[in-house]
């Protein structure tokens, strides 16, 4: 590959024709649904029987489920993309391998794996884009059984037992005419299934006699796994290779490739072990070995092993669509701390079903990324040398446009919705904002313009007066009808609509000015900003929705809102839930795991009609997209049944309120003294946007669950407004849905970086009980001097009072807020208290 072909990196990754220097063959159509003997469940586990039963409940398993999804353009399950298989296995099998091989230039096989209900080797020439792209590799233990088997019998029986060198003879010959044929490749090994990498590099005649007649008294079918027996077929295919170039005064011959690391649960793992086969690499230095499967867990001792030896490769082929994809990236990093990118090859290790293949390379693909200028060598060019290909690759052409790095956090997933615009081209697409009032904004555009947006040739201008607008489209104090901003898309957070009659998704956007640049303001810029600003510190968060279901009543001819359940109590199972609610309930569960959210539990909380659901962990910007796109998913669910659900903080003067507890955590703690100072520091400024209605003060309450009245914190206790969980971990109390979570959360984040910036020492003590129930002095000698705001307009001072913070989240965009909050609050106080009541419940 020239060097100006590598200016397009990114397209040059997903677009590079491959070279697959180990897979296996396909099942014949009459088999690919045979999911009794060829479980479908196989392509992301190496587990067999009822182990592969848990497959299901994996990383891997959840990730191929979404993006099998989009190759059978189909529901996100498991069942969804099973009968969509069927559908285009029994129509168009051909064009389903077709499409799974797509991007493959040579396949190099293994056709050993079984001998039945599979393509020979020859089919699948007709897929690959080389002429010459499908050759053979040569297994030597089922050579070796061939051999037993062609001789067993009532004669050849006798002959054996009484002269194994007839066996070696055969075995010997065999592997010399494989070496002459041009189609095949390569050997291969799989002695780490049988009796482990330990290979003895001089195996003794005498052992090798002993081993032969034990196999022998076992008989047919041979499945030769006897050690002595084992190790001599392995050295003397090394030796017959090494022989061979000698003979023909080559430099190189045929490699030979070995299973090491991960396989089923005939292996064992520690033997699975590379590090052992060093002496035999230290021993055949004439011979090419090729170390497959990344040699997981031990990447780093093969890594070793191809970096010291010069006759040793390392392939990174199977793991790809069998861990997580945190694993992924940590295997491509372990195998480049040592081994020269020359020396890493890439497989899919496919096998049976074709969609191995596609997983692997897609999974792959997308890893490399983090690796860009090494993807030519690794996914065509090493392979093409190591096993004499003579491929000459197609030129390589680059996409016509080549995003920059701040295009590519908008384009990275355009060909999906390219795709999507094809099958369904009348998706409308919701691109949404959340203002200052955590009123969620939406424009919506038929996918073919939303494309354009994404492309850069549609620009779409919202009024500045967003900056100052109140939910029922009145202005604060200072807002303008002048100036405008522009969205654009995050495609990390485009997502469908569920539990809606709608054909339709949301994507939320970042707001920049005229010349592109991130505006001041922009709630998820502001969160991001700090994030950043963390570095190297890692932010996670993880929210707990409670929400309150209440169904329309109408008392004294007024309509009003009372909650599903009465008969209700924290995690408790009441009749009244089971009779009302828990249909519901595990509705919402399915609705947002066919999203790919995947809450951890669901249970009653305290209130009548009360439920929480908790959100898994994940990195500050996409946790809050995730808990805003879960809360609408329960708002429509709910809607279904006539019901609404809201975030109202405290429906029922004499019940538990409503939270949207939040966890957060650092990683490494090792500020976290610092950091939680920070934030016990500036709480009261914390409070102007998480607890950003009036209403939200009615839970600063002590006995209530809700954090109670000073600003403390403590291990495992639920009356402070920080509970440390772990090092490291907290969760915070006073917040509520009503908040702009995105820039609650950067407030808190902005706290605990100042905390760190500025090396403040945690002066407040680990409160074991109530502050509240304490007395002034023993308050003090916990450190506890403040209590948390009891009124809006207190933390609304405490934050324009607050220079650092003002500083950190920006002077401009806190001012406005300020005059949003207060103009809210105005507006909200000239209501009576039902009428505000209902308002409010209506809206959150």
């Amino acid at each position: 590959m020239g060097e100006e072909n590598l200016h397009g990196l990114r397209s040059l990754i997903q677009s590079h024709p491959i070279v697959d220097n180990h897979a296996h063959n396909l099942l014949s159509a009459d088999n690919a649904l045979n999911y009794e003997k060829y479980p479908l469940e196989s392509i992301t586990s190496e587990a067999k029987g009822e182990a592969l039963q848990q497959a299901p409940h994996t990383l891997s398993h959840r990730l191929a489920v979404k993006q099998l999804a989009t190759l059978f353009s189909c529901q996100p399950t498991w069942e969804a993309i099973k009968a969509a298989r069927q559908t285009w296995v029994t129509a168009d099998y051909h064009g389903l391998v077709q499409r799974c091989l797509d991007g493959t230039y040579s396949l190099l096989l293994d056709d050993l794996l079984t001998d039945s209900d599979i393509e020979d080797y020859r089919w699948h020439k007709q897929f690959i884009g080389a002429a010459s792209g499908a050759k053979r590799i040569v297994r030597i233990e089922a050579v070796a059984s061939k051999i037993l088997l062609d001789f067993w019998g009532p004669q050849g029986q006798h002959k054996l037992r009484k002269d194994p060198q007839t066996f070696l003879s055969e075995f010997h010959k065999h592997i010399e005419q494989y070496l002459m044929e041009p189609n095949v490749v390569a050997f291969k090994s799989v002695i780490c299934y049988r009796t482990g990498l330990d290979i003895k590099v001089n195996s003794s005649e005498a052992a090798f006699k002993e081993s032969f007649q034990r196999l022998l008294r076992i008989g047919a079918p041979f499945r030769i796994s006897d050690k002595s027996f084992n190790d001599l077929l392995v050295t003397t295919t090394l030796q017959i290779i090494e022989e061979m170039v000698a003979k023909h005064g080559k430099q190189r011959s045929k490699p030979i490739q070995f299973h090491t690391g991960l396989g089923d649960n005939d292996i064992s793992l520690v033997l699975a072990n590379p590090a052992y086969m060093q002496p035999l690499i230290a021993h055949f230095k004439n011979v090419d070995f090729v170390l497959l499967h990344s040699s997981y867990p031990y990447t780093r001792e093969a890594g070793y092993l191809a970096s010291v030896y010069p006759n040793v490769y390392l392939d990174l082929g199977e793991v790809f669509s069998m861990v997580s994809k945190d694993a992924e990236h940590s295997i491509l990093r372990q195998s480049m701390e040592l081994t020269p990118t020359s020396r890493l090859l890439w497989s899919t290790d496919g096998h049976f079903h074709p969609e191995t293949y596609w997983l692997s390379n897609r999974q792959f693909r997308d890893t490399l990324e983090t690796a860009k200028d090494v993807a030519a060598d690794i996914l065509f060019n090493n392979s093409n040398r190591l096993y004499d290909l003579k491929l000459l690759p197609p030129a390589y052409v680059p996409k016509p446009h080549e995003p920059d790095e701040k295009e590519l956090s908008v384009t990275n997933n355009l060909e999906n919705l390219n795709d999507l615009a094809v099958r369904n081209p009348n998706t409308a697409v919701w691109m949404q904002w959340v203002d200052y009032t955590a009123t969620i904004r939406v424009r919506m555009f038929p996918i073919r313009e939303f494309i354009k947006i994404v492309q850069g040739k549609r620009r779409i201008g919202i009024t500045l007066a967003v900056y100052h607008l109140l939910q029922d489209d009145l202005l604060a104090p200072g807002g303008l009808a002048t100036g405008q901003f522009y969205m654009r898309p995050d495609l990390s957070s485009f997502c469908r609509n569920v539990a809606l009659e709608s054909n339709s998704a949301t994507v939320m956007t970042f707001w920049e000015d005229e010349s592109g640049e991130q505006l001041e303001g922009c709630p998820r810029t502001t969160l991001q900003r700090i994030v950043t600003a963390l570095k190297p510190i890692e932010v996670t968060l993880g929210f707990e929705i409670e929400v309150v279901f209440l169904q329309r009543a109408y008392i004294n001819a007024k309509n009003t809102w009372e909650p599903i359940t009465e008969n209700h109590s924290w995690s408790n199972m009441t009749r009244d839930i089971r009779q009302k609610a828990l249909r519901l309930l595990e509705e919402i569960m399915t609705a947002l795991a066919s999203i790919d959210i995947h809450i951890e539990q669901f249970h009653a909380e305290s209130a009548p009609g009360q439920f929480e659901f908790v959100l898994p962990p994940d990195q500050p910007l996409s946790a809050i997209d995730t808990l805003l796109k879960a809360r609408q998913t329960i708002v429509n669910v709910a809607e279904k049944y006539d019901l609404r659900a809201t975030l109202y903080p405290r429906p029922y003067p004499d019940a538990a309120g409503t939270a949207s507890h939040t966890h957060f955590s650092i990683s490494p703690p090792t500020e976290e003294q610092s950091f939680l100072a920070g934030v016990l520091e500036h709480f009261p400024s914390i409070t102007a946007f998480s607890l950003s209605q009036e209403v939200s003060y009615e839970r600063v309450a002590s006995g209530v669950w809700a954090g109670s009245e000073w600003i403390a914190w403590g291990t495992q206790n639920r009356e402070v407004p920080i509970r440390k969980v772990t090092s490291g971990h907290w969760e915070l109390k006073q917040i509520d849905g009503l908040a702009n979570m995105y820039l609650a959360i950067a407030a808190l984040l902005a706290a605990g970086y100042l905390g760190i910036t500025h090396s403040l020492s945690l002066t407040h003590k680990d409160c074991p009980v109530d502050a509240s129930t304490l007395s002034q002095t023993a308050r003090e000698e916990l450190g506890i001097t403040n209590q948390i705001p009891k009124k809006l307009e207190e933390s609304l001072v405490a934050l324009e009072n607050d220079d650092d913070m003002s500083a950190i989240l920006g002077a401009g965009f806190v001012e406005k807020y300020i005059a949003v909050k207060r103009a809210e609050a105005k507006r909200l106080a000239e209501m009576a208290e039902n009428e505000r009541r209902t308002w409010l419940i209506e809206r959150y």
